[in-house]
Parts: structure tokens; sequence; C-alpha cells
């Protein structure tokens, strides 16, 4: 959950109104950041897309799909792969940031 608290912090938001949808309920936005395949065939059934690519939601919200934290944990120790999809992932988020504002 501290690579989540990042995230939140990063977006200058809490964990109740950022546009993260991960489990549990998602807030109320026109853009959503869907972490990981799980969350995505949750939420959006149906669509597929690779992480960082954005893609239409069915209401007609922007939705951008990452990895998923827990996904990124599993990897351990830093090694070069690791640190890739970590800078994928926060140059992803970035985008949404700049969006946001």
């Amino acid at each position: 959950m501290e690579m989540m608290a990042k995230i939140v912090t990063a977006m200058h938001e809490t964990p109740e109104t950022a546009p993260i949808v991960f489990d549990g309920e998602r807030p109320p936005a026109k853009m959503y950041v869907v972490l990981g395949s799980e969350a995505m065939k949750k939420w959006y059934p149906g669509m597929r897309g690779a992480p960082g690519q954005w893609l239409r939601g069915r209401n007609g919200e922007d939705v951008l799909l990452t990895y998923s934290p827990e996904y990124l944990l599993r990897f351990g120790a830093a090694t070069p792969a690791l640190m890739k999809l970590k800078r994928e992932m926060w140059t992803s988020l970035k985008g949404v940031m700049q969006r946001l504002r």
C-alpha cells in the first residue's frame, strides 16, 4: 500500500477521491486509472489494452490501464526490468496528472 499512497499523493488526491480503480467502489470521474488486468476485467469487462494505453470507457470516460502495484512488488529486488516497469507506470500517471489540471 506504500506505492498506492505515493501514487495518490502525487496526484494531489485522497484515497477516496483519486480516479484510481483497483478494488472497491470507484469515485465519479471523467477519467480513471485502472491498476492491472484484474481491475480491468472487473470494471471494464471485454475491454483490452496494454499498460500505458488510453482507452474510451462505455460511458465516454477516459481510461488509462497501467500496472498493478501488487504486480510490481512481485519482482522483489530492484532489477532493471522492474525499474523500467516503474518508469512506465510513473510516465503514465504523469499523463493523468496533466489531464487533471
